[in-house]
């Protein structure tokens, strides 16, 4: 034992208490790796951004997941929970907007399909064969002087244009044309070396308009407003 001076005399030392062998030293907890917690945060996020934040929880997630790996940090459950939700919004987003981009081109055929149903109805009632029509028009043409042929013939009823060609004369078409027509015309070009040739524009039985070729390969041609004029 020894003896230890103090202000009131001398003591005995105290004796010190080293560690016991067998009391484990405690380590540090380990550190949550930052990117698992962000996988899992941009996992959640992804409800509300329209999938934009699941692909970057895939991507931190997958990373994440071999940084805890190697550095046996902490965080593997969330760096999992992100990489999960990221592929399922991913996947979900990517089907959604597949789906609205094909809505989107089926819209845009169908309104092509719908113009162009219009279109051959609207042709339907002017031009060639047709259940009915408001007016019966007539488009003539003949020759005089020695014509008896023309190079081509044009008429139209409307914004519905028909052309035939190496035509003999006379020549008569008679179609039914819709009240709210609101042009007509006809074109005659004379396919000979003399005469010319005559054209006119009936309605109805009635003629509306006439006019003659200036002479050979003259064309005749003659236009009329709406039906209702």
């Amino acid at each position: 034992m020894t003896y230890q001076q103090g202000p009131y005399g001398n003591y005995p030392s105290q004796p010190g208490y080293p560690v016991q062998p067998g009391y484990p030293v405690i380590p540090p907890p380990p550190k949550t790796n930052g990117l698992a917690v962000a996988s899992l945060v941009l996992g959640l996020t992804g409800f509300i951004t329209c999938g934009f934040t699941s692909l970057l929880a895939v991507v931190f997630g997958h990373v994440a997941v071999r940084q805890i790996r190697r550095d046996h940090t902490d965080g593997r459950g969330m760096a999992i929970g992100g990489l999960v939700l990221g592929w399922i919004l991913t996947s979900l987003w990517i089907i959604y907007w597949a789906l609205v981009f094909a809505g989107v081109i089926a819209g845009i055929a169908g309104i092509g399909t719908q113009s162009a149903d219009q279109s051959a109805r609207r042709s339907d009632l002017t031009i060639g064969q047709r259940a009915a029509g408001d007016h019966e028009v007539t488009f003539e043409a003949e020759g005089v002087g020695g014509a008896s042929s023309a190079g081509n013939v044009t008429y139209n009823v409307g914004f519905d244009i028909e052309q035939e060609t190496g035509v003999s004369l006379p020549y008569s078409k008679t179609v039914q044309a819709p009240e709210d027509t609101l042009t007509m015309s006809l074109w005659v070009q004379n396919a000979d070396t003399a005469g010319a040739v005559k054209c006119r524009i009936k309605v109805d039985g009635k003629t509306v308009r006439e006019a003659k070729s200036n002479g050979p390969y003259g064309v005749c041609r003659v236009e009329t407003g709406s039906l209702g004029q």
